[in-house]
């Protein structure tokens, strides 16, 4: 199992609180069905025993996925045949990541295993295209032609052959105005959402996007106001599979149900000329006195997948689900 020790800068405010409390002893919208369409998901899903949500969020393959260490970032196959999330732990040494991947094999979920292509170098944070033929994900080995591991994770690639993988292509980071992006989301799969922070103003990070091609990354823009802010961190853009809407984790809002050195999920549309409307607060019960985070929406836009530690004597996060449906009131009407 690939694993990495990973700059904790990177991984933003929420899990240096969580190492910092683990090291003292304190831790312990949805898409209308088409007429007549088969629903890949309720197949898939509902008929192998996976308990599907409604408007209050259930605990996500609890079977396949929890442990004793935090699980994150589902990235489920737009076919709805393969599950892969990051599983994250913490020792002596730091903290350390692995990709999980878990198919229907004979009409059953395996256990889910490393992925054929992990590294020493660790693997998190994966997201498939449209069409389920590419994987994304961050990973810290060596760049093509480097002696030495990176600083940051890198955004690589392998393409999906039915049940074979490729190998694993470099694609790097995005360039100026921004440095180290992380956790990302894609869109019509060439526009990449992610966060960064920006090189004149260290500190507090905010959401950008920018194109993406086999050759790399285009010029990053922030996505602006009334989105990003000057006193908040807003992290981890999950973007419907349509554009219309984004959900994020942003801590420290006098709004948030969790401590402020915490945060939870929000929720803004998109106008008809790309920009935003105001952040809404997600309620309870999708958001709770816990930490929620690490959006991500199904690619049929049915479901949002995230982490919380709401379990009952959970220490680190455990992955739940909720139907998009929950979001429709906060759809504001938006005529331009």
């Amino acid at each position: 199992m690939g694993v990495a020790k990973v700059n904790l800068h990177r991984l933003g405010l929420k899990l240096v609180v969580f190492l910092i409390l683990l090291t003292i002893g304190q831790i312990g919208c949805g898409i209308p069905d088409q007429d007549g369409a088969e629903d890949p998901s309720a197949t898939a899903m509902e008929d192998l025993g996976f308990e599907l949500p409604g408007l209050v969020p259930v605990p996500f393959a609890p079977r396949l996925t929890r442990s004793d260490d935090a699980e994150l970032a589902v990235a489920l196959s737009p076919r709805f045949d393969e599950l892969i999330f990051t599983r994250f732990s913490f020792d002596e040494s730091g903290i350390h990541f692995a990709l999980l991947t878990s198919k229907i094999v004979d009409g059953e979920w395996n256990v889910p295993l490393p992925v054929p292509f992990s590294s020493e170098g660790g693997e998190a944070e994966s997201f498939f295209n449209a069409s389920g033929n590419r994987l994304y994900f961050y990973s810290g080995r060596r760049e093509p032609g480097a002696e030495n591991p990176p600083r940051e994770m890198n955004l690589w690639f392998v393409e999906v052959e039915g049940e074979a993988w490729g190998e694993p292509r470099f694609l790097g980071q995005p360039r100026a105005p921004i440095k180290n992006g992380w956790s990302g989301s894609l869109l019509d799969d060439n526009t990449f959402f992610f966060t960064a922070r920006p090189h004149d103003e260290p500190g507090l990070a905010d959401i950008y996007q920018v194109p993406i091609s086999d050759d790399g990354f285009g010029v990053a823009e922030s996505i602006g106001p009334p989105v990003n802010t000057r006193d908040y961190t807003e992290n981890e853009p999950a973007v419907a599979p349509d554009g219309s809407y984004m959900v994020f984790y942003s801590a420290g809002r006098p709004d948030n149900l969790s401590s402020e050195m915490l945060g939870d999920l929000y929720i803004s549309f998109r106008y008809g000329d790309g920009t935003w409307t105001e952040p809404q607060h997600i309620d309870e019960p999708i958001n709770s006195a816990a930490e929620e985070n690490w959006p991500r929406i199904s690619h049929d836009g049915k479901y949002l997948f995230f982490s919380s530690n709401r379990r009952e004597g959970a220490d680190l996060p455990d992955l739940y689900w909720v139907s998009t449906e929950a979001l429709e009131k906060y759809r504001p009407a938006i005529s331009d």
